[in-house]
């Protein structure tokens, strides 16, 4: 296959993609870490309150998602089958901008917190959930599965831009909107966020994805309806989803799925307390950001290379072996907890962030492809089971972890589901044949 394989449309097309995926990396980053902290600096909430919006925004994502997969698969209309979807962003965007309005409207009241429970859990949990799962099935719907590899490390690279913009402002918010805690009484003081800091923040998350979604919807390209297959009952597709003989067309599907639970469960063991970890090493933003800065050019090549790799030689042929050197990177990173060796921290840090960002770039390749043709909005939408399960799996096995061994371990935890996983991916079918 020529190198230039990715040049006029097709490359416009990829970059797009790229673009919607770093709207949806810089938004969630948002939504995760701003929504609450706004029930915790604003409106003075308890952790309770937190853990209920979390818990109903997980669930309704889990249904919504897959049930938006079924309706944009048999949608026909002028604009494409994937694109109308993309611009329910700009709806999630400007919930976001109003979940800053709770305190002004309502104050520290239970009112408040429904606005934002109505607003996180129903609004941004229907309208995102439409947005991504048309994200995720624009990849396999209009690029063909000899260039998706290559295709997934572009749009995962770009992807990380978003990600990047999201550590900053966590980064520096607290420097830019920070203000000793009103509620200490004693030392240490701590800092919060105020509301005009959420206000700012969550405006500029909000109309960034509204952006992205206007500009997904206006230039994204799909082939024509009349070359899609027959549109099917909703009804129908939802019972047939359940039927056994649908399960067993289906089974290595399904083998991937399982597989990635258990992948993706390693990186749930340690995300949750990623931070928690690296702000507890004590080092000032200046040295944490000379540390990123040495390790996203690393991630940037090896999602490109492993992308490359992937269609190259196959989806699988690699995966073992990166899983493996990965592991090994992981594993020197308690020494820097125990320690609190800067060195060792910046030694490690790029095989995390390889770990956690660029192995999945071949591994969502592969699963694109076993992804039936008619059903990949609804095939997606069920995928999500992954995101769902490993958090559970993985946020209370590195919990565990974190209060009997301490939390340094947590990097020991993680390659073990990593190698778990391995002798699963290697039952599932490759998809990419070479001669």
């Amino acid at each position: 296959m020529s190198e230039k394989a990715f040049h006029g449309i097709l490359l416009k097309q990829v970059l797009l993609i790229g673009i919607l995926y770093m709207g949806d990396y810089l938004f969630f980053f948002f939504e995760q870490n701003y929504f609450n902290t706004y029930l915790d600096h604003v409106l003075y909430l308890p952790e309770l309150y937190i853990s209920t919006m979390v818990s109903l925004s997980a669930t309704v994502g889990l249904i919504s998602m897959f049930l938006w997969g079924i309706i944009s698969d048999n949608t026909r209309s002028k604009f494409g089958r994937r694109r109308p979807y993309l611009l329910l962003g700009v709806v999630a965007g400007i919930g976001m901008i109003l979940y800053s309005f709770a305190f002004p409207l309502f104050g520290r009241t239970l009112d408040a917190y429904l606005w934002c429970l109505i607003i996180d859990v129903i609004i941004i949990g229907f309208s995102s959930n439409a947005y991504l799962v048309a994200e995720r099935a624009l990849i396999p719907d209009t690029i063909e599965i000899e260039k998706r590899g290559r295709a997934n490390g572009i749009i995962n690279s770009i992807s990380y831009i978003g990600l990047l913009i999201g550590v900053a402002f966590l980064l520096l918010g607290n420097e830019l909107f920070g203000i000793p805690d009103p509620r200490d009484t004693t030392l240490p003081i701590g800092t919060i966020i105020p509301e005009f800091g959420h206000f700012i923040l969550l405006s500029f998350g909000g109309i960034v994805f509204i952006i992205v979604s206007i500009v997904g919807f206006l230039f994204i390209r799909e082939k024509p309806v009349s070359e899609l297959s027959e549109k099917k009952n909703f009804f129908a597709e939802i019972k047939q989803t359940f039927n056994i003989k649908e399960l067993r067309t289906q089974k290595e599907f399904y083998k991937m799925l399982i597989a990635f639970v258990v992948f993706q469960s390693g990186i749930a063991s340690v995300m949750p307390f990623l931070f928690i970890f690296i702000f507890g090493l004590g080092m000032s933003t200046i040295t944490l950001l000379i540390g990123i800065a040495i390790a996203f050019p690393i991630v940037f090549i090896a999602t490109l290379y492993l992308g490359k790799l992937a269609d190259k030689a196959g989806r699988k042929k690699y995966v073992p072996l990166a899983i493996i050197i990965v592991s090994i990177g992981f594993m020197i990173m308690p020494f820097a907890g125990v320690f609190g060796n800067i060195m060792l921290f910046m030694i490690s840090l790029p095989f995390v962030l390889v770990g956690v960002l660029a192995l999945v770039t071949p591994l969502n390749a592969w699963t694109q492809d076993l992804l039936p043709a008619d059903k990949r909005g609804k095939f997606t939408g069920i995928f999500n089971v992954v995101n769902t399960v490993s958090q559970i799996i993985g946020s209370f096995a590195g919990g565990i972890i974190s209060m009997i061994f301490g939390i340094s371990w947590i990097f020991v935890l993680g390659p073990i589901f990593f190698l778990i996983s391995i002798p699963l991916f290697m039952r599932v079918v490759e998809t990419v044949k070479k001669d």
